[in-house]
């Protein structure tokens, strides 16, 4: 234990005992593992999850697809197959679900959902920032929609597509042809 020492007034030295400090533990908040939580589909394409627990087939059609799975399944799903969380592959609806499954790094770096065609429209610089924290997943997200973007006419700003072919290491200046 720490000591204090006081002085008093006739110069006598008085040693007080400090009490000991206590670390504090902050437990996990716990969350109802029946509790449905929304999923979305954050890839270009369809997306299936086989439950190696209990065999539940989820399927997402395409982009942006909601499906609704039980925390406990999103336990399994990022023990037995955690690309689909670390990609990510989805992407959760529920912040404290997200803690609970210590996703938190992962999502700080995630374009939210209803943004990603805003990527588009952003300055080169600030796409750069952003384009370099995303995950794999993320990134392989934009290539996609920027490959059909070109492909389609939507998508023409040539600064921002060099810098996705740089940094994604891309082939999509071709596709403008």
């Amino acid at each position: 234990m720490a000591t204090k020492e006081t002085a008093i007034e006739s110069n006598e030295v008085v040693t007080e005992k400090e009490a000991p400090k206590k670390k504090t533990v902050k437990k996990k908040k716990q969350i109802n593992r029946n509790q449905l939580v929304s999923c979305f589909n954050v890839t270009n394409g369809s997306l299936k999850y086989i439950s190696k627990k209990t065999g539940l087939e989820t399927v997402w059609s395409a982009y942006g697809d909601e499906e609704y799975i039980e925390v406990s399944e999103l336990l399994t799903m990022k023990s037995s197959q955690p690309k689909f969380l670390t990609e990510p592959w989805i992407f959760i609806d529920d912040e404290e679900v997200v803690q609970y499954l210590g996703l938190t790094k992962v999502y700080q770096h995630i374009i939210p959902i209803d943004e990603v065609e805003e990527f588009f429209n952003l300055s080169v610089t600030d796409a750069k920032d952003i384009l370099l924290k995303l995950p794999r997943g993320m990134k392989e997200l934009i290539a996609d929609k920027a490959r059909k973007g070109v492909e389609s006419g939507e998508f023409n700003n040539l600064q921002l597509l060099k810098l996705l072919e740089k940094e994604l290491h891309l082939d999509i200046l071709s596709l403008a042809d």
